[in-house]
């Protein structure tokens, strides 16, 4: 009888001391979920896009700031450039935009392939989504070949 009682307190230990271990293993998990703070999105309101305004073909879709700036919390102003990274998100990638005007190769005006440097230029090299891009061709180039000449979008 003694060994049943003995057997029955151990088994009783043994499963009181796993159901704490794992008890307490799963509230300290749970607890880093419940200290995040809820992260805003910022929205795109009119003073927004007064002070950072978008190139229309991106304004056309309405979209908001987290597309571009995921992840880079709840002041436009401390918003850094997403990068190619985040430009190839939706442009797929720089070959497919080279090759998206393989017709200027011949003349070799093709701004995403270009003669200098191939399509290994950084997106904001000319790019720029809150301010006036650059067309970084016609900085040498401005008399040679009207397509140069545009504006970049």
């Amino acid at each position: 009888m003694k060994n049943k009682k003995t057997l029955f307190s151990l088994g009783f230990f043994f499963i009181f001391s796993v159901a704490f271990l794992f008890g307490s293993s799963s509230e300290k998990a749970a607890a880093p979920e419940q200290a995040k703070p809820a992260v805003e999105q910022v929205k795109s309101t009119p003073e927004l896009r007064k002070e950072f305004p978008m190139k229309s073909h991106h304004a056309k879709l309405s979209f908001e700031c987290v597309y571009c700036h995921e992840g880079q919390g709840n002041n436009p102003k401390e918003f850094t450039t997403p990068g190619d990274k985040g430009c190839l998100s939706c442009h797929k990638s720089k070959q497919y935009l080279a090759d998206r005007l393989k017709f200027m190769d011949k003349l070799h005006v093709n701004p995403h392939n270009s003669i200098h440097d191939g399509p290994v230029l950084y997106c904001d090299e000319c790019h720029n989504e809150h301010k006036p891009s650059i067309n970084m061709c016609a900085e040498c180039h401005e008399h040679d070949v009207k397509i140069w000449t545009k504006d970049t979008p």
